[in-house]
């Protein structure tokens, strides 16, 4: 994909991979909506940023949060114009342990992040996308979701249905 002035929202951009993600589109040419939880990490990634911020926008929010999602289209719309994609980037894992002693706030907590908040981003955005020529929906899951990791299950599990549920999209 051709991401020259190109829109792309990518949760999970104060760190890690969602971070990398915000500085290549923008080397590449995009305008990307920064979304994370935590808005110094969030300001951190923008710090990184070597050509022009106004090519970035900041949205802080959890993605578990379905109020806030699914009325941050129309902030992405009033910053950008337009939406081309979504990176469904944001996700965090569940302590290493064993789901006999992983507490169900533990257990919700990931469900919410990992799978659920994947979903209410993508019914947030779905409807603008699809009006678009070319549009993504880009999902990431995890090996997690492929091949079980003791101490993982629930982690696992949330991957796996992240897989399952953009092979759905697809087809």
């Amino acid at each position: 994909m051709n991401f020259k002035d190109k829109v792309v929202v990518v949760t999970g951009a104060g760190s890690g991979m969602g971070r990398e993600l915000v500085l290549q589109l923008i080397t590449k040419g995009a305008h990307v909506a920064a979304i994370d939880f935590n808005e110094t990490a969030l300001n951190e990634t923008v710090a990184l940023v070597k050509s022009s911020t106004s090519k970035v926008s900041l949205h802080v929010l959890n993605v578990a949060d379905t109020v806030a999602v699914a009325v941050l289209p129309e902030a992405v719309i009033l910053a950008h114009g337009h939406v081309d994609a979504i990176i469904n980037n944001a996700g965090i894992i569940q302590p290493f342990v064993r789901v006999n002693d992983l507490s169900f706030e533990a257990i919700h907590k990931v469900m919410d992040v990992n799978f659920f908040g994947l979903l209410a981003m993508t019914k947030a955005f779905l409807p603008l996308l699809l009006k678009r020529p070319d549009a993504h929906i880009i999902n990431v899951s995890s090996m997690g979701g492929f091949l079980p990791v003791p101490g993982q299950s629930v982690y696992g599990a949330s991957k796996a249905a992240v897989k399952l549920l953009t092979e759905g999209l697809y087809a």
